[in-house]
């Protein structure tokens, strides 16, 4: 088998134009799911090697990526150099609800778009499927589960692997290929805007045993699994969307606990790490680990032991593109030991860093063996995977078949129930008496981030709560209430006998979340009771009376806190919140309201 794969990746190779190799070290995006001339043209003449999927989106060479525009103003465009087509939709506009086969369908066709290639290679179609809000895809019923820390929650390897597998199957059936997942970061520090419960724990050892199950179902379900973000990106106040930080730790402490998460997940064969954009002085004092051959070639390749394919974060993300151009950080990273960039634009930095790359080899920069290197790898991925022979070959009926499987459903509805924890009750509100009239608030969840269909839309626990009671009044606020709607619940407030509502939150939202608004109904003495998926305090908020963490927003979730807080089901005795909640208490984002005037879309990445 290996000298059969290596005797096809050696003569695939041999026939590569630099083009053809060059390309195949992007991994661009493909969003919403609409193949456009601008989807087809970054498969046929930028020759990508793979596409990120996020169906959720729309897209347009218009959108901003957190707010900056990712061209490099003073790129100057060498001999030969060409745009490929653009799409001018309205960046405001929301992708569309595709069922698991109808997309299926639509992978395929791209698929046999990059076979038509002369090189004949398959893509490797990615996605972000961690839970929570961090799901890229979420319409036509797909089942969706808690984020590692719902996981370590529960505390069942057994079951962190069965999810892993699950997820694995249906996507594998839709036709992807690989997950950035899972999120090995320790969230030491609970300020941490990025990480929170996309970690499974603050301790290392935790996150070890379950990266390792989930790394181990994931693959075994079909998928290439990615670890990130090394070497940990766990102790940070900031968010490398915004800005470079710098985690000052010496490299004792990097390995009793940044790494202990990777080493684990390296041991379970894990086939490809993500790279982090923070700087550790511990190893490089000038660059981050994504454009360091320090940290990538002496920690994770030479130390660790690391063989498989090292993926860029969002090249695009602030932490980078304000303290280098993208074509320059693009060939800075495959000199540092990255194989496959990865870029989230619609937009011309998509022919920059494909231009870009291609002259830094050209003028003797980046050494054609590191190109070999790097294309080799990805060809022993895709070769692993059997994609020569699969690829655009997806059934969509079996797709079908598995998404819908009863098993499938029945599994994500008794892990929704598994992972929800009653934080404190000091007023013993729970179970509800339907015989009290209950003002329920629901964060509206950006219109992006659902599914758009029955199952997964904007009012689903307003909707679950009225299957136990009619007794209610329901309203809705922003996801961060802006201060009109403050007043209006406070109005309502007066016609109930306590508050149930929603506290959930999302990092792409930057205007924060509804924990003033809790304080506002109890300075206003009234009893409320938060259903939230952190245990941080700014889930958790500490004025509620009660509090259930659910871990996450997706809709067996949030169905099943409905349920709980009527009484439909008691918490399971042996889940536990998997942090220091002392170390974690009192840590507060938000205490203004944003007023209505001031929220157009406010998206982060928009």
């Amino acid at each position: 088998m290996s000298n059969a794969r290596d005797k096809f990746i050696s003569e695939k190779l041999s026939q590569m134009t630099l083009d053809d190799k060059i390309g195949q070290l992007l991994t661009f995006t493909w969003r919403g799911a609409i193949i456009t001339p601008s989807g087809t043209e970054q498969i046929t003449r930028l020759l990508c090697g793979g596409l990120c999927l996020e169906p959720y989106a729309l897209e347009t060479c218009k959108n901003l990526y957190w707010g900056n525009s990712q061209i490099d103003p003073n790129f100057v465009e060498p001999e030969g150099y060409f745009k490929i087509a653009n799409t001018y939709f309205d960046g405001r506009t929301f992708g569309i609800s595709i069922t698991p086969e109808e997309y299926t369908e639509r992978l395929n066709k791209l698929q046999r778009i990059a076979l038509s290639r002369p090189s004949g290679i398959p893509l490797h179609m990615t996605i972000d499927f961690e839970g929570d809000f961090k799901n890229d895809y979420m319409s036509g019923g797909i089942r969706q589960f808690p984020p590692p820390m719902g996981m370590a929650a529960i505390g069942d390897t057994d079951i962190t692997y069965k999810i892993g597998l699950t997820i694995g199957r249906m996507l594998t059936a839709i036709g992807v290929t690989q997950i950035y997942s899972p999120v090995c970061d320790v969230n030491i520090n609970p300020a941490n805007p990025e990480i929170g419960v996309r970690s499974f724990s603050d301790d290392p050892h935790l996150c070890a045993k379950h990266a390792a199950a989930l790394v181990k179902g994931l693959q075994d379900g079909g998928l290439v699994a990615t670890a990130k973000h090394f070497p940990g990106r766990g102790d940070s106040a900031t968010d490398a969307h915004d800005v470079l930080d710098v985690i000052r730790v010496d490299k004792k402490r990097m390995y009793e606990v940044e790494l202990v998460p990777f080493k684990a997940a390296i041991d379970a064969g894990v086939k490809a790490i993500m790279t982090a954009h923070s700087v550790y002085p511990a190893y490089d004092e000038e660059y981050p680990a994504t454009l360091s051959e320090k940290i990538l070639k002496g920690v994770l390749r030479e130390e660790l032991g690391f063989e498989g394919v090292i993926v860029s974060d969002a090249i695009g993300m602030a932490a980078i593109l304000k303290n280098w151009p993208l074509p320059e950080a693009c060939v800075k990273a495959i000199k540092a030991g990255v194989d496959t960039i990865l870029l989230k634009a619609d937009d011309e930095s998509r022919s920059q860093c494909f231009f870009g790359i291609k002259r830094a080899v050209q003028e003797g920069e980046i050494p054609m063996e590191r190109i070999d290197e790097a294309v080799t790898r990805l060809l022993k991925m895709k070769y692993d995977q059997g994609l020569f022979k699969t690829a655009g070959k997806r059934d969509p009926k079996k797709t079908h078949k598995i998404v819908r499987d009863k098993k499938v459903i029945d599994f994500s509805w008794d892990i929704a129930k598994k992972s929800i924890v009653i934080m404190w009750d000091n007023k013993k509100l729970l179970p509800l008496d339907k015989n009290k009239r209950i003002l329920v608030i629901e964060q509206r969840i950006p219109y992006e981030f659902v599914g758009k269909d029955p199952y997964h839309h904007t009012h689903m626990f307003c909707e679950a709560m009225s299957t136990h009671s009619t007794n209610l009044i329901l309203t809705d606020t922003d996801f961060s209430a802006y201060e009109e709607e403050i007043n209006e619940c406070l109005e309502l407030a007066k016609q109930a006998n306590l508050v149930v509502m929603t506290n959930y939150y999302a990092r792409i939202v930057k205007s924060g979340n509804n924990q003033l608004l809790v304080k506002k109904l109890k300075e206003a003495g009234h009893t409320v009771i938060v259903v939230t998926n952190t245990p941080y305090p700014y889930g958790a908020t500490e004025e509620a009376d009660a509090v259930i963490c659910n871990f996450s927003a997706t809709p067996d979730s949030i169905r099943a806190a409905a349920d709980l807080l009527f009484g439909k089901f008691q918490p399971c005795p042996t889940t536990k919140i998997p942090i220091n909640l002392q170390v974690a208490k009192g840590k507060v984002i938000r205490q203004e309201a944003p007023r209505k005037k001031d929220i157009s879309l406010d998206l982060s990445y928009c």
